[in-house]
């Protein structure tokens, strides 16, 4: 397949095949970051697929009751809004309905081209453009087996996420939303004025993600079908860069059908960011596919190796995870628990399976608990029962660590959490839990404070670890 940069006389180096050694070699040294538009997002349609924004726009547009006919391609969102707003609707209404329109999709499955980006382990930090989670379930899909290992942040005008400054040395990769999350709120881009909004805060010194920039400006963009106008795509690339467009510097990749149909980013381009290349040989779909098969031919398939690896994930406490240790009544509970630290990049050990007496056992747990961050008993009525039960090896192994360790007041290793009304003065309770730094979940359900808690602790054990090699 053809490929064209901006400088046309460089056709014939593309069609030998060196654009795509070139491409492959970046993104096996790790400097290259996707940035997923929403031309990637196609589910099944009555006759093949379609765009998933099409599609959200027409479910958006009988939810507020409003005319979907004749909406244009890339902009479907936008319109539906202003069609609302023109028949007296309130702008603020439109997040909310939104999401509901959203959460229909959470059933279906996840679009190809997102599997196929994931399914190359070298790329670690995706930037979407999108609100939805369809790259997330996509890299847990294809990388850890549904678990939820994936980082997920995003931006907003009000609220500005950033990654971590050791984000390389966690091993997982991050989903960065540049123009937020899904919410009820306008914290995302749905309308025009949303995205100028967004692109005027990410210039701001004090509103901007700059660990984020940071590293766009040292890796390779790979864009791919955002739909953003000749202004907007100038800008965007822009942003990644330290200085001007025209000083040079590294290589960008556009796959876009906005950019190939647009002659005057493209003269733009050619003259003024010489190093980007433009993708003109098919859209942002076929691109991607291209790239995957490449990569297969190359390393073979990859997202197998991925999936055989991601088969143990609960098998062993990974290195620094959190440890949810819990009676087996209250494991629905403990999976709320887990997916809530998920959802922010922690990791967690949690053992459905449960580890049973047998050859070593009591060694692999004591391993395990000794090499987690935090080590948090979920406590509650089925926890004060007299018999014998396998969470109680696990409080005793943790007390005995936490007392072996010798922690300093600034440290936490014990972290109990009442998940009904027990009381913390049952004799069936370690006293030392009831002197630790508990928590009160009486409805079982995670709140905001307790998961950024956890969070701050494992970041800080994340932290320790690598000042401690």
């Amino acid at each position: 397949m053809a490929v064209a940069t901006g400088l046309q006389g460089d056709r014939a180096i593309a069609e030998s095949g060196i654009f795509w050694d070139i491409l492959l070699r970046l993104i096996e040294e790790a400097k290259v970051v996707p940035v997923v538009g929403q031309d990637l997002l196609r589910i099944p349609g009555p006759s093949g697929t379609r765009l998933l924004h099409s599609y959200l726009a027409e479910r958006l547009a009988a939810y507020l009751g409003v005319p979907n006919e004749t909406l244009s391609e890339g902009c479907e969102l936008n319109e539906v809004a202003c069609r609302f707003l023109s028949q007296g609707g309130q702008v603020e209404d439109v997040y909310p309905a939104l999401k509901t329109v959203a959460q229909e999709t959470e059933m279906l499955g996840v679009p190809e081209p997102l599997l196929q980006l994931a399914a190359i382990p070298p790329l670690q930090l995706f930037v979407t453009t999108t609100f939805d989670s369809f790259l997330v379930r996509a890299l847990n899909h294809t990388r850890f087996k549904g678990n939820l290992k994936t980082q997920v942040l995003s931006y907003s005008p009000g609220q500005v996420e950033d990654v971590s400054p050791e984000f390389k040395s966690f091993g997982r990769p991050i989903v960065y939303h540049l123009f937020g999350k899904v919410s009820a709120t306008p914290a995302y881009v749905v309308t025009q004025e949303d995205l100028v909004e967004f692109f005027h805060s990410l210039q701001s010194e004090t509103r901007h993600p700059k660990i984020l920039f940071d590293e766009l400006n040292r890796k390779s963009l790979l864009i791919l079908g955002c739909r953003f106008s000749g202004w907007l795509t100038r800008l965007l690339i822009r942003m990644s860069k330290a200085q001007r467009l025209s000083s040079g510097g590294k290589s960008d990749y556009l796959a876009d059908t906005e950019v190939n149909g647009d002659p005057s980013l493209v003269m733009f381009l050619k003259h003024f960011c010489k190093a980007t290349k433009i993708f003109t040989s098919g859209n942002a779909v076929e691109f991607v596919a291209e790239l995957h098969q490449r990569w297969v031919e190359r390393h073979g398939d990859t997202s197998v190796q991925a999936t055989v690896v991601a088969e143990g994930v609960q098998s062993d406490v990974e290195a620094g995870a959190v440890f949810l240790s819990y009676a087996s009544e209250d494991l629905s509970v403990a999976e709320k628990i887990k997916q809530a630290l998920e959802a922010p990049g922690v990791d967690v050990f949690l053992d459905r399976k449960e580890l049973h007496p047998g050859e070593d056992w009591e060694a692999k747990l004591r391993r395990s608990i000794h090499q987690c961050s935090v080590f948090v008993p979920l406590i509650s009525r089925q926890t004060l029962t007299p018999s014998r039960r396998f969470f109680r090896a696990e409080w005793k192994l943790a007390l005995r660590e936490d007392e072996k360790a010798s922690f300093s007041d600034e440290e936490v290793f014990l972290l109990p959490v009442v998940i009904d009304d027990t009381s913390l003065e049952e004799p069936a309770i370690p006293s030392r839990f009831r002197a630790a730094q508990w928590t009160l979940l009486p409805t079982g359900q995670p709140t905001d404070e307790f998961v950024k808690r956890v969070q701050h602790l494992y970041r800080k054990y994340q932290k320790f670890q690598i000042a401690a090699r």
